[in-house]
């Protein structure tokens, strides 16, 4: 894995900083993840029965039993994709699946950590948020460390998340943000100087 992370942030077409602020906490699944990388890389409309499988088997350690395809199946229908739906990034008939064409989605951000990390669900929970993917957008710039003041406040411009107060910004980022994006090798947070640096441990690298 390399070294770099990299998560899209300058706004560039299907980086994770497009994405409408409502659907970071629905991104954060890796079962929906999946369900949207069959649903891209086939032909669709999917069946329930046809999608249902391809997940099943994407998440079997050999072959996929009726155990297993089962529990997809009832997640499916009674939570990933209503809720999927709910946002507009598909449509479901409850017959049918189809992903719509026009929705800034970030998949490669997405399937890249999902891929790349022992931790999925860890990786995803703290990686896949508003403030955090400007993070990486400001920090990738700078080959130096960067303060935490100095952070806040470009946040705070950016009006990254819901952060428009500069103090208000530090404090979140102090007490949040910062020692769970340190905690999965993101970044390097030194409390006692108060500065940020990229990471120069090994996580997944994800480009724009």
């Amino acid at each position: 894995m390399s070294s770099d992370v990299q998560i899209g942030g300058d706004g560039t077409r299907g980086s994770l900083s497009e994405i409408p602020a409502e659907w970071y906490e629905t991104l954060r699944h890796p079962r929906r993840i999946r369900l949207l990388e069959v649903l891209r890389s086939g032909e669709s409309p999917f069946t329930l029965t046809e999608l249902t499988g391809a997940v099943a088997r994407q998440e079997a350690d050999d072959e996929a039993d009726g155990q297993l395809y089962h529990e997809v199946r009832i997640s499916l229908v009674h939570n990933h994709l209503p809720r999927l739906a709910e946002y507009g990034i598909l449509e479901w008939d409850d017959e049918t699946v189809v992903l719509e064409d026009d929705t800034p989605l970030p998949l490669r951000d997405l399937s890249r950590l999902l891929e790349r990390c022992d931790a999925q669900d860890r990786l995803l929970e703290v990686l896949v948020h508003p403030v955090r993917t400007q993070l990486y957008s400001i920090l990738r710039e700078r080959e130096r460390p960067v303060s935490v003041d100095r952070l806040a406040s470009e946040l705070a411009t950016r009006e990254a998340g819901s952060l428009s107060d500069p103090e208000e910004a530090r404090i979140s980022l102090h007490h949040s943000h910062l020692p769970a994006m340190d905690d999965v090798g993101a970044l390097e947070f030194d409390r006692e100087s108060g500065t940020v640096r990229r990471s120069d441990r090994s996580t997944p690298s994800v480009s724009n």
